[in-house]
């Protein structure tokens, strides 16, 4: 009885996971994020954190592109349709989009800046 209720429990438990893992598009840390301190809370607006998102061909590339530069402090990556994006989160008073834009066109990865339109 104490095998069968524990398999169970292991069963119900990945299906949750891989059920939340495909409806956030494999951004689980977000969902963790968001119900932690909420969507909208001070935390984000002291920090003046503003969102943009870049189609990308290769998310780690645009990750790795992005990364060392100043005023971006978080990147998430995830996909747009069937295409990769960077979700990243900056102080636009450090960096602008157009600066983010030139370091993945250097790097090669860049496609367009999707901010602004529905994500998937």
């Amino acid at each position: 009885m104490k095998r069968t209720y524990i398999i169970t429990y292991i069963v119900v438990l990945l299906i949750a996971t891989s059920s939340l893992f495909l409806y956030t598009g494999s951004r689980i840390s977000n969902v963790i994020l968001f119900s932690v301190i909420g969507p909208g809370t001070a935390f984000s607006q002291e920090q003046r954190t503003a969102q943009v998102i870049f189609k990308v061909r290769c998310y780690d590339e645009g990750k790795t592109a992005l990364q060392g530069l100043q005023g971006i402090q978080r990147i998430d990556t995830g996909f747009h349709y069937l295409h990769e994006t960077d979700t990243v989160y900056f102080d636009p008073k450090v960096i602008t989009v157009e600066e983010m834009e030139a370091a993945l066109k250097k790097a090669g990865t860049y496609i367009e800046t999707i901010s602004g339109k529905e994500r998937n």
